[in-house]
């Protein structure tokens, strides 16, 4: 298995965070709350919360690569 460079990673990352920023877009733009007692409207709404945390993680592990590439502040 190939060891990625931090660079490639990023790349990769990015390449993840725009796609999972179009799912969230979507989802948010077809969701309409949580009906009562809905167990689809449930789901729906756990399934955007997973992909919203999934962006912010993305995110985090994005700024640190890029952190780490940048090297460190004279």
């Amino acid at each position: 298995m190939k060891q990625l460079s931090d660079k490639e990673k990023l790349v990769a990352l990015l390449k993840k965070l725009e796609e999972y920023e179009a799912k969230v877009n979507f989802r948010l733009s077809h969701f309409r709350g949580v009906a009562h007692e809905s167990a689809s409207g449930e789901l729906a709404s756990s399934e955007l919360k997973v992909l919203q945390d999934h962006v912010a993680s993305l995110k985090a592990e994005i700024k640190i690569l890029e952190a780490r590439l940048s090297g460190p502040k004279v």
